[in-house]
């Protein structure tokens, strides 16, 4: 096996290219699932609000926040944003809220964001409860709620947020997100759509990049195969016209056209899969395993079952199928002698009637 790739090494740059393309592509195809959930869990279920940092609130929600928040987190919030004053509202693109100023959200680092993205939930789920409160001590207001509303209103003003969840707290936080972009005067359907279509542009991108890697992996596999099997034919040749004739005796003619035929051709098949798939099989665990890692911790038992189990199918595999396929090699240099004897002897056969016997032969 190693033998082989001596062979490649002066092709070592389209080795390196395909190696490339295939972690471009396993890259590609692990990242498709994660669009595929945000479209669901972001697009339709939260209306394209992707986290608890808004890009703009106003200005009496800003401050309330600000008190609930740590002082750390609170100037963190205040380096985030950045105050409009009505004339600058009116010249943006929110100049459909006349009612005052707004805190509209500065460019910050993906992992800033997560980090506000933390603090200022919290903060929102605490200013929920302080106005669920006031509503209950409103008769009035509170006549006008649903039942369902009613219902809410309750279970948020006994919530406590150490004992809650990530995700309620993350979904009551988005729900105060979309009620602020309601009250600015917001599109949500809008953000909703533009949201959904960015996302399916994104995946369609990912997956003509997945096709344009996958024919660049093939036509590069083929072609490094089809050159190692013309440099295998040449050296069999070359070594087969130097055998003496005691070497020539111990290898029949049927073996020595196997050998520079179905044998090298074997070995193209072999070095145009190793590339596609042995190599590629790898990466996608590894680059599976790194996901799920970083994703949820919890599901590291199943990737590891799910990886003994392939391995101890491949094991039987290899040992159910090399011994057969020695004996498939043994079948055809037996197939090509007989079928050698019968093209070269077609005359004898002819002149002595043995044309059945032959048949049975073959």
């Amino acid at each position: 096996m190693l033998k082989l790739f001596r062979y490649l090494k002066k092709a070592y740059v389209p080795v390196i290219a395909i190696v490339l393309l295939l972690i471009l592509q396993a890259s590609c195809d692990l990242t498709l699932p994660t669009f595929t959930s945000n479209i669901v869990n972001v697009g339709i279920q939260q209306k394209g609000i992707e986290d608890a940092v808004p890009d703009v609130m106003r200005e009496e929600t800003f401050l309330a926040l600000k008190s609930l928040m740590k002082q750390d987190d609170a100037d963190d919030m205040e380096d985030a944003y950045k105050l409009y004053t009505k004339d600058q509202v009116k010249d943006s693109k929110y100049k459909d809220y006349k009612d005052g100023r707004l805190y509209v959200r500065r460019y910050i680092s993906k992992k800033d964001r997560e980090h506000l993205d933390t603090s200022m939930s919290k903060a929102m789920l605490k200013l929920s409860a302080q106005m669920a409160k006031q509503i209950q001590a409103n008769p009035q207001a509170a006549a006008s709620l649903s039942k369902s509303q009613k219902k809410m209103m309750a279970q948020m003003k006994n919530m406590d947020t150490k004992d809650m969840p990530d995700t309620i707290i993350s979904q009551a936080a988005i729900s105060f997100v979309t009620s602020e972009y309601k009250a600015i005067g917001l599109d949500i359907d809008q953000m909703q759509t533009h949201y959904l279509l960015v996302t399916g542009a994104k995946m369609i991108g990912l997956a003509f990049l997945i096709m344009a890697a996958a024919v660049s992996v093939t036509l590069l596999s083929a072609r490094l195969a089809a050159k190692l099997s013309r440099i295998l034919r040449e050296k069999v040749f070359e070594k087969v016209m130097s055998f003496t004739n005691s070497e020539f005796d111990k290898f029949s003619t049927a073996s020595l056209i196997t050998r520079s035929t179905n044998d090298i051709q074997q070995i193209q098949m072999f070095m145009t899969m190793l590339f596609r798939i042995v190599v590629y099989a790898p990466l996608m665990g590894i680059g599976g395993i790194f996901k799920v890692l970083t994703t949820n911790a919890k599901m590291t038992w199943t990737i590891a079952i799910g990886v003994i189990a392939i391995m101890l199918v491949i094991f039987v595999l290899f040992k159910v199928a090399m011994p057969k396929f020695k004996i498939l090699q043994k079948l055809i240099d037996r197939l090509n002698l007989v079928t050698r004897e019968i093209l070269t002897g077609l005359s004898v056969i002819r002149a002595f009637s043995t044309e059945k016997h032959e048949e049975e032969r073959f």
